[in-house]
């Protein structure tokens, strides 16, 4: 039978900002709940496999290890953590959540810390090729491709970053960018051009991927409609992220990519709603940042319920 419970503040996600909002909450006085879809805390600290050497005041050996420690701060409080837990609806006016197990959760206030994900091509074999050539980590898939031809789909800072990575163990990294320039740091641009096995074909496009049981080639697409295709063993996606926002999308205001638009305080357009992390802040989408505006938003609550 379907149940109501009641908070002071409903979390939506489960990353370094809904962990630090939880934190705040607890410091605060405030009985809140964190809701996390996956069957972890985390969120993009889990595609974390390089070490984490720019939070100030803390190195940690990878995304791992940087989420354990975050979760230590949570054990403490009296937070409910709901885990493996999808919401069917939101509704930010009346601050209640639908679970998909029909059960609802009332709150005085929401804090939307949902995250991005990342960008998907959406042409074939993308999805049937993945964990079959298709990487999902530069970092952590290094020694796979130990005297492969890989191919690195993306422009920027995450794109050359990985090239330079794959290139020490890859015979030829092939970086594919739909632009003439990149937009990743210049730093990133210079060093892959000094590597001579890589080699960048820009002003083209992925028409498909290619394979049996596994990846075996890509199908381009030039500027002016031209295909080829290039034999590869490995392939890796790096065309940047896009907010998960579909269940606030026509009650709250979003910018032109769909990320929540949020005053400097991270209220959005809706009174006790508070959007915070990657989900609010496209411009500067690092930790620091994320577990910065939980401590702002939550401390702003406070004052306001």
């Amino acid at each position: 039978m379907a149940s109501t419970t009641n908070y002071d503040v409903i979390i939506l996600g489960g990353g370094p900002a809904g962990i630090s909002a939880a934190v705040w909450c607890a410091d605060l006085g405030l009985k809140a709940v964190l809701i996390e879809e996956r069957t972890e805390l985390g969120g993009q600290l889990l595609r974390i496999f390089a070490p984490i050497t720019n939070y100030p005041g803390l190195s940690t050996e990878n995304g791992i290890d940087m989420r354990d420690r975050l979760v230590e701060s949570l054990r403490p409080t009296d937070c409910t953590i709901r885990t493996n837990t999808s919401c069917r609806r939101c509704d930010v006016h009346s601050k209640t959540l639908v679970l998909e197990d029909g059960d609802s959760i009332q709150g005085k206030a929401i804090m939307i810390a949902t995250g991005v994900r990342r960008r998907h091509l959406k042409v074939a074999g993308e999805l049937e090729f993945a964990g079959r050539g298709i990487l999902d980590s530069g970092a952590k898939d290094k020694d796979l491709v130990r005297d492969a031809h890989v191919v690195i789909v993306g422009g920027g800072d995450a794109a050359l970053e990985n090239a330079l990575v794959l290139s020490k163990n890859a015979r030829t990294v092939t970086v594919v960018h739909r632009g003439k320039d990149f937009s990743a740091r210049n730093e990133f641009v210079e060093a892959a051009k000094g590597r001579p096995n890589i080699i960048f074909k820009t002003m083209h496009t992925v028409r498909r991927f290619l394979g049996n049981e596994k990846l075996e080639g890509i199908e381009l697409i030039d500027e002016i409609g031209n295909p080829s295709t290039i034999d590869v063993q490995f392939a890796l996606i790096r065309i940047g992220v896009e907010p998960n926002t579909e269940l606030f999308r026509g009650q709250l205001d979003l910018d032109e990519k769909n990320y929540i638009a949020v005053a400097c305080n991270f209220v959005t357009s809706i009174p006790n709603v508070y959007a915070i992390g990657d989900v609010a802040c496209p411009n500067a989408p690092t930790i620091a940042t994320a577990i910065g505006s939980a401590a702002i938003a939550v401390k702003e609550l406070k004052l306001a319920v």
